[in-house]
């Protein structure tokens, strides 16, 4: 017979996840042990009430949507001092409504008045109470504890041990002078006992991707992994393993076996302990080797007993106690051990690991022996979790097979089942015995899916928290749902793997075939991709290979966040500048050479020599060149559409000193480089509270440093028609309880209006001009999508655009000395920004600007993210499967839609102002040109 004296566990109940058929099965699962098919994977079980630290509140800019701080330090701070410590609302988010608080641990009520003596009504003072010899004895027993430390404890010692902390039970349970002492002793240490039962204990937080993959847990790496679990999730058999070798009577004492413990230190056998006093011990972080600790212990066991029903402290103890090196909790050593990894539904509803003790593959999910094996060996773990840790060596493999038939043998002693009416025998020991042996263990790896974006996703958490914040996030037991597809990252890894360390053809460089890595010292690049529509961050690569110590690659710096020149990429953000003061993409501005005073005023002297112009002394005028130090008087018409098609310099700086620092960087803060372009004037010692003071003409060439993930999401401001929406990288955090906390309702997102439709548009008209780019950048497709949609890049007109089926807009930009190489460009629905060169700022070889470097890059991330497109040839990037596009929240346009307000109205190429017909550009209604110039007559 089974000594089961709880009511029977709820049957196993198999549920029906969203996940369980998720294209990622097989993927990252590993096989269970003793299994031979793989389990599905994923993680955060619910339902359990064991005190655990605060969670976080997401920051308001980049990861986690904005609220109003002080709102979400309210609902935080109200909502720590619930029972199981967890937070029900994170940044302003108010949740459903959820379970009742939990009430904290309290003292019990005043004994009888048989032990403590009444006072009439009104008085309150009460006669001293007047002690027995016995208490006398007790008491003088207690202050002599100093000679017994350090000396050999000898038998009789040890029974004078066990019988005072036998004293302390028999005592709390009788009258007179022995019960009032034994009660005394045990109100003494009431306020640690409510300070352990309140106490808070770390657990692992979890973060998936949209889809529900696990990227990475994090935890103390001092102290290991912990995720709690509910009581009806232990399974029967796994109860009573530990039970059998613990504390046989746990079900029936009141928190310790007297008997049990004289017996143990009679004998001088060591243990002693129940389970309620292990999981004091663990509470409390106190192994002293003393009596007073041992009677302290068994008095607080008396009192948890007393507070919690025992089903309440089994669960307790299974999530508090070590079961390895790293293993806090059962469901950490069970995932470990056996690689059970739980099943989760979208809302994080799960079934944890152990519940599956059983689980050998899908063809057979419930195996006892199976089930059997795995809990006899988890029940042996907590006498020496370190030393048995069965995935250290093979040396502590045996030890913990030694230790799993010692359990085993107890469980036949005490006639535990190993399934309903079946009782364990030799015979399924020894299978069980041979199950384990069979088992390989592997120490505990952390999963590093997408870590550049983990990294980023976890900073702008622990940041929202304030001072504690990595505290809190690493101990907070979260599940963190954040916006990626693993898929499309993995696609955007080997992307930048294969366009910098394969070769391929390059047209801008001799039409030949060069490898960029070791052919042009472009060693490292880095990708964004962003829902242009609700902010959503798709996929983030920062490095080529997260673990390189090349210096040009620096596999440690997230060089998606890092601050690095932006060069031509700028240059629209102070155009659409002009847009709104009146210019329109029709304007002509010459591409000559031009001196600008910059910050020397009127009368700036002019550099005389070739030597003072390369030097671009600050004590002369400033006259900035094009690439290869050129100009481009020749092209006739010279617009704001053809030079920044081309990217030429000249007509941009005209266009800075036409609309001024001041208006220029305005637009910049309002596009969400504010912070960038604050760090990079503090990195020049300028700390001016008017922030445009801090720069000068070059500004406009993209001169200040603005990470990767800033310069995207500026661009998301052109992509959906003006209006900002910070980048998002968390779509849902919930507790391992259930709990809510957090929801980015993308659908519905709503951003700032800071640029109007109009002048967004005709930005996006100038971006996506194949044609206007054929002077630099003829026969060269990596902007557009003429590989699958030709007929868009040859029609000879301002808007040709409005032909191509799909629209997209794009941007180069190359830094001075060939240090820096970007493109970024959008769809309707999608943003994609590339960064590339090194690292450590080594300059790249000559010839590789942003068409050649990052352009490449770019184009494979877009047309696969955009659209699907993907090249199947075997040395091309491998094509993912199963990609959820459908779950991106993308919307279904491919063209730019045109607002109302806007007019394509004749132009003069020579002169900007009104033309004939057939020649038009985008304008604002009512500010179309009303004069005509006069062509330049021709020789």
């Amino acid at each position: 017979m089974s000594n089961w004296s709880e009511p029977p566990q709820p049957p196993y109940e198999e549920k029906q996840l969203p996940f369980e058929n998720n294209p990622y099965k097989g993927e990252i699962a590993p096989i269970p042990q003793g299994s031979q098919a793989v389990n599905p994977v994923q993680t955060g079980p619910q339902g359990s009430s064991v005190p655990s630290p605060i969670p976080a509140r997401p920051r308001g800019q980049g990861g986690l949507h904005p609220q109003d701080p002080a709102k979400l330090v309210t609902n935080t701070l109200d909502l720590m001092r619930r029972w199981s410590g967890k937070m029900a609302a994170v940044a302003g988010y108010q949740p459903d409504a959820v379970e009742p608080p939990r009430e904290r641990y309290h003292p019990p009520a005043p004994r009888p008045s048989s032990v403590q003596n009444s006072q009439p009504a009104g008085h309150l003072a009460r006669r001293r109470w007047r002690r027995s010899r016995t208490t006398r004895i007790v008491h003088q027993m207690r202050h002599r504890r100093h000679r017994w430390q350090g000396r050999r404890q000898s038998v009789t010692a040890r029974v004078w041990l066990a019988l005072g902390i036998a004293v302390i039970v028999l005592f709390s349970f009788s009258g007179g002078g022995a019960g009032a002492y034994g009660y005394n002793y045990y109100q003494s240490q009431l306020p640690q006992m409510e300070r352990l039962a309140n106490s808070q204990i770390s657990q692992t937080t979890h973060i998936y991707d949209r889809n529900g993959v696990l990227l990475y847990d994090s935890y103390d790496d001092l102290y290991g992994r912990r995720t709690p679990v509910a009581y009806k999730d232990l399974p029967r058999v796994l109860q009573d393993a530990m039970t059998s070798t613990e504390d046989k009577t746990f079900w029936s004492n009141y928190g310790l076996d007297p008997l049990g413990t004289i017996r143990a230190y009679a004998d001088n056998s060591g243990g002693g302990s129940g389970l309620a006093q292990q999981l004091i011990k663990q509470l409390s972080h106190n192994d002293a080797p003393t009596y007073q600790r041992k009677i302290t212990e068994a008095a607080m066991a008396i009192g948890l007993t007393q507070q919690f029903s025992k089903a309440k402290i089994m669960e307790m103890y299974f999530n508090v106690v070590p079961f390895g090196n790293h293993d806090l909790g059962v469901e950490s050593a069970v995932e470990e051990y056996f690689h059970l990894m739980p099943q989760c539904d979208a809302a994080f509803n799960c079934v944890p690991g152990v519940a599956r003790l059983d689980y050998e593959s899908d063809a057979n999910p419930h195996n006892p022996v199976l089930a059997l094996a795995r809990a006899s060996l988890l029940a042996g773990m907590p006498q020496k979790p370190g030393y048995n840790d069965p995935t250290v060596n093979k040396d502590a493999k045996e030890r913990a097979l030694a230790r799993q038939k010692d359990v085993l043998n107890l469980m036949m002693v005490n006639g535990v089942e190993y399934k309903p009416g079946k009782l364990i025998t030799p015979a399924i020991a020894k299978q069980a015995e041979d199950l384990t042996a069979q088992m390989t263990f592997v120490p505990y790896q952390k999963l590093g899916l997408a870590p550049y974006f983990v990294d980023w996703v976890i900073s702008q958490i622990e940041q929202s928290l304030g001072p504690d914040g990595a505290t809190i996030f690493t101990n907070g037991g979260f599940n963190v749902r954040t916006t990626i597809d693993i898929n499309l990252e993995k696609y955007v890894e080997d992307a930048v793997k294969r366009h910098l360390t394969q070769p391929e053809y390059q047209q801008f460089q001799g039409g030949r075939y060069l490898t960029l890595n070791t052919d042009d010292n472009v060693n490292n690049a880095a990708v964004v991709v962003m829902n242009s529509k609700t902010g959503e961050i798709l996929a983030m690569d920062g490095s080529l290979d997260r673990n390189s110590t090349d210096v040009r690659v620096g596999g440690l710096i997230n060089m998606a966040t890092s601050p690095r020149q932006p060069g031509s990429t700028f240059k629209p953000i102070v155009y659409s500048t002009s847009f709104e003061m009146g210019w329109y993409p029709g304007i002509v501005l010459p591409d000559i050479e031009t001196y600008f005073p910059n910050k020397l005023g009127p009368g700036a002297p002019v550099p005389l020599t070739q030597a003072q112009k390369d030097k671009q002394d600050p004590d002369y005028a400033w006259a900035p060149p094009d690439y290869m130090q050129s100009y481009h008087s020749y092209i006739n018409p010279m617009t704001i559409r053809t030079a920044t098609a081309n990217s030429f310099n000249v007509p941009a700086v005209k266009a800075l000193q036409f609309v001024g620092l001041d208006n220029a960087v305005n637009t910049a803060e309002r596009m969400g480089l504010e912070t960038a372009l604050k760090k990079d004037a503090l990195a020049h010692n300028c700390a001016s509270p008017t922030l445009s003071e801090c720069f000068s003409m070059p500004f406009v060439l993209g001169t200040a440093g603005v990470p990767l993930l800033d310069m995207t999401g500026a661009y998301q401001v052109f992509a959906n028609q003006g209006s900002r929406i910070p980048p998002q990288g968390v779509l849902d955090i919930y507790d391992n309880y259930g709990h809510h906390l957090y929801h980015y309702d993308a659908p519905g997102a709503k951003g700032d209006q800071v640029m109007s439709p109009q002048v967004s548009y005709m930005m996006t008209s100038v971006l996506s001009d194949e044609y206007a780019r054929h002077y630099e950048f003829a026969g060269d497709s990596d902007l557009s999508f003429t590989d699958h949609d030709r007929a868009c890049g040859y029609q000879h007109s301002p808007n040709n655009y409005q032909g191509c089926t799909y629209q997209v807009a794009a941007k180069t930009g190359t830094t001075d000395g060939f240090v820096d190489n970007w493109t970024i460009g959008y769809t309707p629905n999608l943003v994609v920004g590339v960064w590339a060169g090194n690292t450590n700022a080594e300059p790249m070889n000559q010839g590789v600007v942003g068409i050649t470097g990052a352009a490449p890059i770019w184009h494979s991330v877009m047309e696969f993210a955009a659209n699907g497109w993907c090249n199947t040839d075997t040395d091309q990037i491998p094509c993912p499967q199963n990609v959820n596009r459908a779950g991106w929240n993308l919307g279904s346009a491919t063209q730019f839609a045109q607002p109302d307000g806007l007019v394509c109205a004749p132009s003069s190429g020579y002169n900007g102002l009104q033309g004939s017909a057939g020649t038009c550009d985008w304008m604002l209604a009512g500010q179309q040109p009303q004069q005509a110039g006069t062509p330049p007559a021709r020789n």
